[in-house]
């Protein structure tokens, strides 16, 4: 799959993204299951019954594995979700520039980067994250100023939502950290430098670009749990059986997982991308190895130095 590169705005981006998801469609599915699977596990393991109806303890053995699985899933998931992310973006950065990749190349690539990846996390979460801090202290405040009167999950709903919109904002400075230490094996301080710096001038394109791709996946998990939460009411199905809708909300999770995950991903590295050619003239530089015009690393190391018999005399 090869197309000149150029400059996008966000819908060219987007559709270039879905585009670059069906050429290599076995990749990102791929990729995407390794975590996705550790989801839905947790999602049945949580929802396992952790005593027994008769408040006995015949059941402690199932009980016990219950919490083991869900410990031991959610370990995976924090593992293995941010080597797949790093993943996606390696898989996104090869399909866009038209070169081949499997899913044990990318994946295997950052196996032993994981400490790397989870500071990108923890960094990432830690400069975005801080309004959701002034959100909780808030949400407690008027939830309990406004529960003798009812209403107050309500109210610290609208905080937290409120309180995600900067969030998103802050997150589009260090969104591309991830694509920056996939394609150009940076540091997690790093990584989170180049982002804010090759963010710069399309901070919002970057945060539209996340909304875009986030909204329909929160829309259908959310959307779907809300849906069996509303019909316990009038189905003792559901309502007797956790299990069931534990793994109704696992498999929507793992759809999401298996299409939004990766198309969100290919999204942030094609904005990369973009950034790069905005700021740094990637596309122009790329024509230039292409026609075999651009000086080889030798000569821009030394200035050409020894261009001519190894001795660093300049010629003549």
């Amino acid at each position: 799959m090869t197309e000149s590169l150029r400059p996008m705005n966000l819908g060219g981006i987007l559709d270039r993204a879905v585009q670059v998801f069906r050429a290599r469609y076995i990749v990102f599915f791929g990729l995407a299951s390794i975590a996705g699977i550790a989801g839905l596990v947790f999602q049945l393991a949580i929802a396992y019954p952790k005593s027994a109806p008769s408040g006995g303890s015949k059941n402690g053995g199932l009980v016990f594995a219950s919490y083991a699985a869900a410990f031991v899933s959610w370990v995976a998931i924090v593992v293995l979700g941010v080597i797949v992310r790093a993943a996606n973006c390696y898989a996104a950065s090869k399909v866009n520039l038209g070169e081949a990749v499997i899913v044990r190349e990318a994946f295997g690539l950052f196996t032993s980067k994981f400490w790397r990846l989870i500071g990108i996390s923890i960094l990432q979460g830690i400069f975005a994250g801080w309004p959701f801090i002034i959100a909780g202290f808030l949400a407690v405040i008027i939830g309990a100023a406004v529960a003798p009167f009812g209403g107050a999950a309500f109210v610290v709903a609208t905080v937290y939502i409120l309180a995600a919109i900067p969030c998103l904002a802050l997150y589009a400075r260090y969104a591309l950290a991830y694509p920056a230490t996939a394609i150009e094996g940076l540091t997690a301080g790093s990584a989170i430098d180049r982002s804010v710096k090759l963010s710069e001038g399309g901070r919002w394109r970057i945060f539209w670009g996340i909304v875009v791709v986030s909204v329909p996946s929160w829309g259908l998990v959310f959307g779907v749990s809300g849906l069996l939460e509303a019909l316990k009411n009038g189905n003792a199905l559901l309502a007797n059986n956790p299990l069931l809708v534990a793994g109704i909300n696992g498999v929507v999770g793992l759809i999401a997982a298996l299409v939004f995950t990766p198309y969100s991903q290919i999204v942030l590295t094609l904005l990369y991308y973009d950034q790069r050619m905005r700021r740094e003239g990637f596309d122009v530089e790329r024509m230039m190895q292409a026609a075999g015009l651009e000086e080889s690393p030798a000569l821009q190391g030394d200035g050409g130095a020894n261009l001519n018999t190894g001795t660093g005399e300049s010629p003549a």
